[in-house]
């Protein structure tokens, strides 16, 4: 029987760029040309063992997902990540650049790699839901380290984000509003259809208080809340308005811009009355009113309002958590990446291992503690940047380490799923001097409207035929076909899928041979070009 995804992809939404239920067009966003991407390579290096290659598709070289470890009881879903080079030499990274869904046991589904002629990125790749159908979004761009410019590392020095259907097609894009940079760091889809997300403007102050210069900058970050459908900006907070600038931890530096909040994540509670922003640079998490836009409450940092136990506490100010990334709202409290690592004096750290807590919040006492037991990797690993906790529908963590220093030497990110007890269930590393902004685990039905790929080579009498479809989660199965002339093909066998390309060998003459992906029920969900394999 036809699996319901792939009776959704039938009928009218089989279209190049499907826009249907995603209402009228935003102003302040653009439809992007259903054009294929151009794929351009990083230049890859010797060490061919950290990067795929596929004979079935030879312009696709992504970052391995190493699994490490995997026991019974992790999850299923699919792994998504976005490899890219932490460092601005482009051959110190393996591989290529971008947007990669990988399944549970780390081999790739969907990549799709992005130009290497401005050194673009690509950061917080994730499926959320717009509009009630599954949507792929992602931030591309340029950030300061990859390319020379006077703003502080890792601010986005362009950029847009892009929001792509079910069938791997662009569907929407939201560049930066006029006279402001666009933030990377965040984009929040609601059920309700709006986007949230960060944007920054430089601005001019006296600086001296704070050891920058008289005539100084730094970057005021604004959380904006976008209505997709009428592309009207509907909520605004300017967190400078909230929290002064001497709450910083990283100090001012003359003749530079100053980054002293540098946010790195909103969100929403439940009923969308409250807004949730974490500060990397003040180490604060801030609630604020939807209604008001009043601060609530204040957890970290040097005003922080909540009594912490002894045993939470790792730095200075009382701190329990240091430039830390990804805050959430959980039932009861928060949960967040505590990054502990290392920055600027005077408060320079690290203050221990990177870990990700999940926090109770007793709003009328003011008080935090642990729900559950940190979530600390084994070996340690210390995250001077990036990083994210997904709280999964299983009751597991999954925690993405983002840039953090690798045991034994180099940099790299690992995921790791934890159980509701802390111990380990499934651990990978992103190969090759690679990185990921954030990482999660999450359900995926992919219906590419490309057809499958397939190449062979034929030695002895036997041939080899390679089948692989870019972005296909239905496949099961991949019939061959083989025949005299592209006209008279005939069925030779049926192999079950192996990872994302199948190597299938047959003593059939050929020298013409088709594939087609089979799904669950044994139906033909598409079928590949006809090759002809020399002997």
């Amino acid at each position: 029987m036809t699996s319901r995804a792939t009776a959704w992809l039938s009928g009218k939404f089989r279209r190049i760029a499907d826009r249907s239920g995603c209402g009228p067009l935003a102003r302040g966003s653009r439809l992007a040309r259903p054009a294929l991407e151009i794929l351009e390579g990083r230049k890859l290096l010797s060490d061919a063992s950290a990067f795929w290659s596929f004979a079935s598709a030879p312009k696709l070289h992504p970052a391995k997902l190493n699994l490490l470890t995997r026991k019974p009881g992790a999850s299923l879903d699919r792994i998504f990540v976005a490899p890219y080079a932490a460092s601005s030499n482009s051959g110190a990274a393996v591989g290529q650049t971008g947007p990669l869904i990988a399944d549970a046991t780390g081999n790739p589904i969907w990549y799709q790699p992005v130009s290497n002629k401005y050194s673009p990125q690509v950061l917080g790749f994730r499926a959320q839901t717009l509009f009630g159908r599954p949507v792929l979004t992602w931030w591309q761009g340029t950030l300061v380290g990859s390319t020379s410019a006077k703003l502080p590392p890792g601010t986005a020095v362009s950029g847009e984000f892009v929001i792509a259907n079910q069938h791997y097609q662009k569907i929407r894009t939201i560049p930066a509003p006029q006279g402001v940079g666009l933030d990377l760091h965040e984009l929040l889809l609601t059920p309700q259809g709006h986007a949230y997300f960060i944007t920054n403007r430089t601005v001019r102050a006296d600086l001296t208080a704070y050891g920058g210069s008289k005539q100084g900058t730094y970057l005021d970050p604004v959380v904006r809340e976008l209505d997709l459908r009428t592309g009207k900006t509907v909520f605004t907070l300017d967190v400078a308005k909230h929290v002064p600038l001497g709450d910083s931890v990283v100090p001012a530096t003359a003749g530079k811009t100053w980054d002293p909040y540098h946010l790195n994540s909103v969100d929403v509670s439940p009923d969308g009355s409250q807004v949730l922003v974490s500060a990397r640079n003040t180490w604060g998490i801030y609630d604020v009113s939807h209604t008001t836009g009043n601060l609530l409450w204040q957890l970290g940092g040097k005003e922080n309002q909540f009594h912490l136990p002894s045993s939470l506490v790792t730095g200075p100010f009382g701190s329990a958590f240091q430039y830390q990334h990804d805050a959430r709202f959980v039932p009861g409290g928060i949960s967040l990446y505590d990054n502990a690592g290392a920055g600027s004096p005077p408060y320079g750290g690290p203050y221990g291992a990177s870990r990700g807590l999940t926090l109770n919040l007793d709003l009328q006492n003011h008080a935090a503690s642990l729900a559950s037991p940190p979530d600390v990797h084994d070996p340690a690993l210390f995250s001077n940047s990036q990083g994210n906790l997904q709280n999964l529908a299983n009751g597991h963590v999954l925690i993405g380490s983002g840039l953090n220093a690798r045991p034994g030497g180099g940099i790299g990110s690992h995921v790791t799923e934890y159980s509701r007890s802390g111990s380990v269930l499934a651990d990978y590393l992103l190969d090759g001097q690679q990185i990921s902004y954030r990482a999660f685990s999450l359900p995926w039905a992919g219906l590419p409207l490309t057809k499958p790929s397939v190449a062979g080579a034929s030695a002895n009498g036997r041939t080899t035929v390679y089948a692989s479809w870019n972005g296909s989660t239905e496949t099961q199965s991949w019939e061959l076909l083989a025949g005299p002339s592209r006209a008279s093909l005939s069925q030779v066998s049926i192999t079950p899928r192996s990872g994302f390309e199948t190597a299938i060998a047959t003593t059939a003459a050929g020298p013409f041979f088709e594939v087609k992906a089979l799904d669950a029920g044994g139906n033909t969900l598409n079928t590949s070009a006809v090759i002809r394999v020399r002997g």
